[in-house]
This record gives C-alpha cells, structure tokens and sequence, in this order.
C-alpha cells in the first residue's frame, strides 16, 4: 500500500512540474514574441489650404516629432508651390513669366505636364486665371458667376501647351496664363510627408489625411486595414456612403461640396472644365485609389472634369488607380477592382 502512494504521489509530481514545464515554455513564448499595441499619436493643424490630421506610430522615432516633422514637410511644400505666396515658385513663375527652376520645381512642373496630356487636359495645371475668375483661388474671396465674354478672355490663356521646358528653364509662352499646381501639390505634400516618416521608421504606421487627399503610412497595428469613409455629397461630413479598406497607397476624392456656392438655385463648384471654363456637374464625387497620393490627387480631378466623355471606365485601371463615382442622379460608377477595396477582410 504505501509502494502504491508512493508511486501515485511521484506520479502526480511529475505531472505537475511537467505543466509547470509547459506554462513556463508558452509564457517564455508569449513575452519573447507578444509586442505591445502601439500607441496613436494624432495632430491636426491647417496646412495646404485644409485641416490636416496626421496619425502615427512608430516604436523606433518619438511619434510626435514624426508628426511634426510630416507637417513641416507638407508647411515647406505650400510656402514653395502656393500660387498666393508671395516668394513661392508659382508666384513667381506666374509674374515674371520665366524661372530657373531646381530639380524639385521641374518635377512637379513635368509631372502636371504629364497629367493633363494623358488627360487630354481634363487636368490642366495652366486653370490658374479662370479659377481666379470664379474665385475660388482664395477661400476668403467672394464667388461669383463670371460673364461669357471674361471667360472666354482667360480661356485664351489655358492649355499646357503654353508651358515650355528647357533644360532648368521653364517659360509661359502665353500671356495669360497662370499657373495652379492646387490639384497636384496637396497630393504630392501627403506623399513627401510620409516619405519623410518612413525615412527614419521604416515601420511607421498610421495615415495623414488632407482634406480628403489621404496617404497611408503603414496597416494599423502593423496588421490590419484602414477604414476610410467616401462622404456622402448630399449630406454632412460625417455621413458615409461607403467605406474602403486600405493597408497601404492613397485614397483622394473629388467633390462639389468641397468649394461651391449658390447662386439663383444654381450650384457653382471649383472642378472647372480648362475647356469650357465653367463646372462640371455629371459627377457628385469621385473617389481614385492609387498607389501615390499625387496621381490620385490628379485622376480625381481629370476623372470629375471628364464625366461622360470618359468612355471605357475600367481601362484607366492600366495607369494604376480604381475608380469610384458618385453621379449628379446618384448612380454608382466604378472599376470592377474597386470592388476589393471594400472588403474588410483582407
């Protein structure tokens, strides 16, 4: 009898310190593996012309000097390429009507070339008179309808073609025309900002969002999908018509409720035909998912302008982006691969 105690309790022994074995492995396991949430850090400040919110986290770089420094990147951006700032590159490409440009200038510059040729200049980067014209080049300036004969004066001086380039030089050959890189800059600006975030954390993550141009730094947590709202036109900010999931690249829409005003019932917004010089109003909205803000940024704009006259939706997909649309009767108009974006289980 005692044998068998003996041989129940050395039993009983060993199977206690085996799942004291096992629960020591799993917690060693556990804490050599298990990595913290991390924390958020969140600023908003006006930049670009909009409220900016920039949200980041990073377990190498303090999460607030990476925030700051992505909101000096973007302030450096619009003090250079702001057309309103006296002393900005566009000032003064706009006054003098030649500069020698540095290599950052000259890119931009071609980029927008660029744009509004693929475009068949439903981007323009040369709208900066008729904008003006229609006022809505400055948020604090009073709107107003121009008269046929104005704009067709402007008109005179807009097309991309009036751009030249050679070398470092770049010269307006047209004496009307005024340059506007508003609907490429913003773009560009999320881009650099994270770029300069990434710089020194590679494994940042979070997003900047301006003013409806958003550029992802990294998945949330490491893992998982943003969730981002397309604002419904009709309604408030906060009212969402639908919701897309990134983990990375950039999400920018396009709306007529961004710059407008009323006038006798009628509605007048900023996306402006460079052809026609008045707005277009076969889109609400139009949301463009890219791989870079900036070309999102510029697709938005071309695809808003060019409406109807876009004709095979699905073959932009070749130049990198997804589509979705929002029409004047509130149809849904969208690429086949926008479909996955709204999916959140990834």
């Amino acid at each position: 009898m005692l044998k068998r105690n003996t041989d129940i309790f050395l039993k009983n022994k060993s199977m206690l310190y085996f799942s004291i074995l096992i629960i020591a492995i799993v917690l060693t396991i556990f804490f050599i593996f298990h990595k913290p949430l991390p924390e958020y850090y969140e600023k908003k400040d006006f930049a670009l012309g909009t409220w900016v919110n920039v949200v980041v986290a990073s377990s190498k770089i303090d999460s607030e000097r990476l925030a700051d420094i992505a909101f000096d990147e973007m302030k450096r951006i619009e003090r250079k390429f702001s057309k309103n700032i006296e002393g900005s590159v566009i000032f003064k490409l706009n006054k003098e009507r030649s500069i020698v440009a540095d290599k950052e200038t000259l890119f931009l510059i071609k980029a927008a070339i660029n744009y509004a040729d693929l475009t068949g200049s439903a981007f323009d980067p040369t709208v900066g008179a008729i904008i003006k014209l229609w006022g809505f080049d400055d948020i604090n300036k009073e709107k107003r309808v121009p008269t046929q004969d104005e704009i067709n004066n402007v008109l005179d001086g807009v097309s991309y073609k009036f751009i030249k380039i050679e070398g470092n030089k770049i010269t307006l050959l047209n004496g009307k025309t005024q340059i506007d890189l508003g609907g490429i800059a913003k773009g560009y600006a999320v881009d650099m900002a994270i770029r300069k975030i990434k710089d020194l954390d590679k494994n940042a993550t979070g997003f900047i969002d301006a003013g409806g141009d958003i550029g992802i730094i990294g998945p949330k947590f490491g893992r998982f999908a943003w969730s981002i709202g397309i604002r419904d036109p009709d309604k408030g900010p906060y009212d969402i018509k639908e919701k897309v999931y990134l983990k990375e690249g950039a999400i920018v829409t396009s709306g007529n409720y961004e710059r407008f005003f009323i006038k006798d019932g009628v509605r007048y917004h900023h996306l402006i035909d460079p052809k026609t010089g008045y707005p277009v109003n076969y889109y609400k909205s139009v949301t463009i998912i890219s791989d870079n803000a900036m070309k999102a940024d510029a697709m938005a704009t071309a695809i808003f302008i060019l409406g109807d006259k876009l004709i095979g939706l699905n073959s932009m997909t070749r130049y990198g982006i997804q589509i979705y649309g929002i029409t004047s009767d509130d149809k849904i108009i969208k690429t086949t691969g926008f479909e996955y974006y709204l999916k959140e289980e990834k």
